[in-house]
């Protein structure tokens, strides 16, 4: 074959496989640019569920203050003229230990998701650690000692300590603060013989912020800080500033029913011939804290709830399954929470 001729041969088989590689580079670039822009739309059109459950009311506007069930299922205050504002009772009954609680099929069906799996959690702004560090006892008096932390997104954060200690017909109150590394302490006296029957509710609010304002509730008799109230003698299920008591056992006598904010503490009162009990609208940037004690079956018992009843997670747990998570910051009664919006793969 003449020079010239393999020079052509040699000089067409480079320019063709650069053709090729070209075209492979130019095809695997456009997937991903197409996987890229998929991406976009889904995390595009979740975030629009996202925002629509948390700054439309649903329907009826009211629904969270009745037990039914809702016909469009949204978060926000319907009266509120502030955007990310929500509903006390609306994020209430998605608490599952309230007995108005909506189930998760209900709260499906009123969002429209279509077997979109959805989960809703919420929490405090402000994390609040009680630790119990000491304890004497003399004089018929046991006194205390409490390490108290705050921090905000993790990070240590000064506050305003606000305290209440109940024991049957027994309560006393204080202040203390936390210093700007999220460290502080409280000390409480008690009549030893009610230590074991006592309940500190501790609130904290930022020094920078008021409306950064969490609770915790410290166990006596368990030595502990509760996570959630407990599965005892009474369930408590506030909705429109009412909470309905639901006895769990037999031979039960209330003595005394309590509402508890950062700066108020008043008793409640209860409507007639009925396991209903009235809570005040008292005006301050803070979580409330119900407490109702009693004797059942001989023994002295003291139940809790708070209202909004947060921290809670409803909705699908997505167990080894896809999340697509958004994240929020909204109010709840004046009052700052964290709200995760978390959902599932789009059904293809």
């Amino acid at each position: 074959m003449p020079t010239s001729s393999l020079d052509t041969y040699f000089a067409c088989t480079i320019i063709l496989a650069a053709a090729l590689i070209s075209t492979g580079f130019l095809c695997a670039t456009m997937q991903t640019r197409i996987a890229s822009t998929q991406d976009i739309n889904k995390e595009s059109y979740l975030n629009s569920i996202a925002d629509q459950i948390i700054l439309s009311p649903g329907e009826p506007l009211n629904w969270g203050s009745n037990p039914g069930t809702p016909q469009a299922f949204g978060l926000a205050a319907a009266s509120s003229e502030i955007s990310y504002e929500l509903d006390t009772d609306k994020v209430t009954r998605l608490n599952g230990l309230n007995n108005y609680s909506l189930s998760y099929l209900d709260m499906e069906n009123a969002a429209k998701l279509n077997n979109l799996a959805l989960g809703i959690t919420i929490s405090q702004d402000m994390s609040l650690t009680i630790q119990q560090s000491s304890n004497s006892t003399a004089n018929g008096n046991t006194t205390f000692a409490f390490n108290v932390l705050t921090s905000v997104d993790s990070e240590p954060s000064s506050a305003f300590l606000q305290y209440y200690v109940v024991a049957n017909n027994y309560i006393t109150n204080g202040s203390s603060y936390t210093s700007g590394i999220g460290a502080g302490s409280v000390i409480v006296v008690l009549p030893t013989v009610l230590a074991n029957e006592s309940t500190l509710i501790l609130f904290a609010r930022s020094s920078s912020d008021e409306r950064i304002t969490s609770y915790a509730i410290y166990d006596f008799a368990r030595s502990e800080q509760a996570t959630e109230p407990a599965d005892g003698a009474l369930t408590l299920s506030p909705l429109n500033y009412g909470v309905t008591v639901t006895g769990n056992t037999s031979d039960l006598s209330i003595q005394n029913a309590y509402v508890f904010s950062f700066s108020y503490q008043e008793n409640l009162s209860s409507t007639a011939n009925t396991m209903q009990w009235s809570i005040p609208r008292l005006i301050d940037t803070s979580p409330f804290i119900i407490l109702i004690n009693g004797i059942s079956q001989g023994e002295f018992f003291q139940e809790w709830v708070s209202y909004p009843q947060v921290p809670l997670k409803a909705g699908s747990n997505f167990q080894g399954s896809e999340q697509n998570v958004f994240s929020y910051l909204v109010t709840i009664k004046d009052t700052v929470y964290k709200v995760e919006i978390t959902f599932g793969d789009v059904p293809s």
